[in-house]
């Protein structure tokens, strides 16, 4: 139709009975601008594409970039930190279900210190050594020992982890009223951390209240439920 219409139009006679000329330039010119309209149209529908793509490829190296970036915990880490229990040796659970001792009861509080050890694949290693002191209790006391256990781990999206114990803790009391005794501990809590930006830093703490079981090679068993915090800081390679 718009063919027809310029061809109308460039026969159009003016006063002096022939065409007019400009009448057909004008109708190029008219159709020059319809055409040149569309193309914007088009370039313009074609830049949001573009612009659409760029956005959703820079989003997704984004997404990638931050997953390659999120911290993958790895090598040895010291650490230090304090225990304090609200322990008793009564016999049975020890515990109620609102965690008050059945029968009588003691605190302890210890200080500790460490590495602990991420071998990357969720597992891990921990050793170290823990002075304490136990008020009241039959003899007012204080002790020192050593410990180890293994461990597993999972680092969560959010740059927070958590820890759970593999089997027992074991260790070696070296000073005080069990001096040369060892021990066990079981059903040891979970515990959660964060981990800081580049992963150098770590926190990680018990907060559910948790019945654990320490069994003395001497025979004795106490039950006790602890709060526990530690502060980690990434060694050197090689240490």
């Amino acid at each position: 139709m718009t063919t027809i219409f310029c061809n109308n139009r460039s026969n159009f006679l003016n006063r002096g009975g022939q065409a007019d000329p400009t009448e057909g330039s004008d109708c190029n010119d008219t159709l020059l601008g319809r055409d040149a309209g569309n193309l914007a149209v088009r370039l313009v529908a074609t830049g949001s594409i573009t612009f659409a793509l760029s956005v959703s490829l820079v989003a997704l190296t984004w997404a990638q970039t931050a997953t390659a970036d999120s911290p993958r915990l790895k090598g040895a880490y010291g650490f230090t930190g304090t225990i304090a229990c609200l322990s008793t040796a009564a016999p049975g659970p020890g515990f109620n279900p609102n965690f008050t001792p059945t029968d009588g009861s003691f605190g302890q509080s210890f200080t500790s210190e460490g590495i602990r050890t991420f071998n990357g694949d969720g597992t891990g290693t921990v050793t170290g050594s823990s002075m304490g002191i136990t008020i009241p209790a039959n003899v007012h006391s204080a002790g020192s020992d050593d410990f180890s256990f293994s461990f597993t781990y999972t680092v969560n999206d959010d740059g927070s982890w958590t820890s759970d114990v593999i089997g027992v803790e074991t260790g070696t009391i070296k000073t005080g009223p069990r001096a040369g005794q060892t021990f066990t501990i079981s059903n040891s809590p979970t515990s959660t951390g964060l981990i800081s930006q580049n992963g150098s830093t770590l926190t990680l703490a018990t907060l559910d209240p948790t019945v654990e079981i320490v069994t003395f090679s001497n025979g004795d068993v106490h039950k006790r439920i602890c709060h526990r915090s530690r502060v980690l800081i990434k060694l050197q390679d090689g240490d």
